[in-house]
C-alpha cells in the first residue's frame, strides 16, 4: 500500500477510509496534501472493491484552509494554484463513482470548508463551525465556496457571512443544509463510517446515477431534468441489480446488490 506523509488511507470491506494527517495545522492544506488528497481519492474511485468513501481528518478540526506559510511555486499566481491544485480535487469529489462523506470532527474553515461542502454528505461535531474568514485577510473565499453556501444561504445571509469574515456553528450549518448529520466530536469518524457502510449496501450504480443527476439538474431547466433522469433511468434498468431488486421484491427479501 503507497505510504502518504500528509494523511492516512485505509479500507473496511467496501468503506475507503481518508483522514487529512496534519494535526498540528489544524490541517492546513500544503502542495503534498493537495497531491496525496487527489492522488488517493484517485486510487478509490477505481478501485472496483471501494463503493463509499469517508474523508475525515485527524486532530481538532477538518482543515483550517490553505497552508498560508507555503506560498507559491515560482511564478505560480493565486490563481493557477487555485484551478492547477485545488481545482482537479475539487472536480473528482463531484464526479466519483462513489458515495462520498466529509466527516469534521470540528472546524472547517477556507477550502478546508469547501472540499468539505463538496462531497455528497457531511457530518459534522456538535462543537464545530464553518468559518469563513478571508475578509478578514482581504481576500474572498475560492474553491467554489461561494456557489456552495449561496444556495443554502441565500443572497443575503451568504453575503454577510462573507464580509463579516464570519462563522456558522453545527446547528446552523445543519437547520441550512450544509450537513447532514450533528454528532458528538467523539463520534464523527464512526458515525460517517457507518453511515457509508449502510450506503455501501445500496445498489452502486443507482446511487452514482443519482449523484451525476443531481450534480447535472442544478443548472438545467425542468425539462431538461426529466430527460437526465430518463437516461439514467435506462442505465440502471438495465442493470443485474435492478433485476436483482425486482425479482427480490417478489419473493419478499432484501436484495443483494453487487454493482452489476
Amino acid at each position: 500500500m503507497t505510504s502518504y506523509q500528509t494523511l492516512e488511507y485505509s479500507k473496511t470491506g467496501a468503506v475507503a477510509l481518508i483522514r487529512l494527517n496534519r494535526p498540528e495545522s489544524l490541517n492546513s492544506f500544503n502542495r503534498e496534501m493537495r497531491t496525496e488528497l487527489l492522488g488517493v481519492l484517485q486510487d478509490a474511485n477505481a478501485d472496483t472493491d471501494i463503493r463509499a468513501v469517508v474523508l475525515g481528518a485527524n486532530g481538532r478540526g477538518f482543515s483550517s484552509g490553505a497552508d498560508l506559510a507555503e506560498g507559491f511555486l515560482p511564478g505560480q499566481t493565486v490563481e493557477e494554484q487555485i484551478i492547477d491544485e485545488y481545482g482537479p480535487i475539487l472536480s473528482l469529489l463531484g464526479a466519483m463513482d462513489k458515495t462520498v462523506i466529509a466527516a469534521s470532527p470540528g472546524i472547517m474553515a477556507g477550502v478546508g470548508a469547501a472540499i468539505a461542502m463538496r462531497c455528497d454528505l457531511v457530518v459534522m461535531a456538535d462543537s464545530g463551525s464553518l468559518i469563513m474568514a478571508f475578509s478578514n485577510v482581504g481576500l474572498v473565499p475560492d474553491g467554489g465556496a461561494s456557489w456552495l453556501l449561496l444556495r443554502h444561504l441565500g443572497y443575503q445571509r451568504c453575503y454577510e457571512l462573507m464580509a463579516e469574515g464570519g462563522r456558522l456553528d453545527a446547528n446552523v450549518c445543519l437547520a441550512a443544509g450544509i450537513v447532514n448529520k450533528v454528532v458528538p466530536a467523539d463520534q464523527v469518524m464512526t458515525t460517517a463510517q457507518t453511515w457509508a457502510e449502510a450506503l455501501a449496501l445500496r445498489a452502486p450504480v443507482a446511487l452514482r446515477e443519482m449523484k451525476k443527476i443531481l450534480r447535472q439538474v442544478a443548472t438545467t431547466s425542468y425539462d431538461e431534468a426529466v430527460a437526465i433522469e430518463a437516461k439514467a433511468q435506462k442505465v440502471c434498468v438495465d442493470t443485474a441489480d435492478a433485476k436483482e431488486a425486482m425479482q427480490a421484491f417478489f419473493e419478499k427479501r432484501l436484495p443483494v446488490f453487487r454493482g452489476e
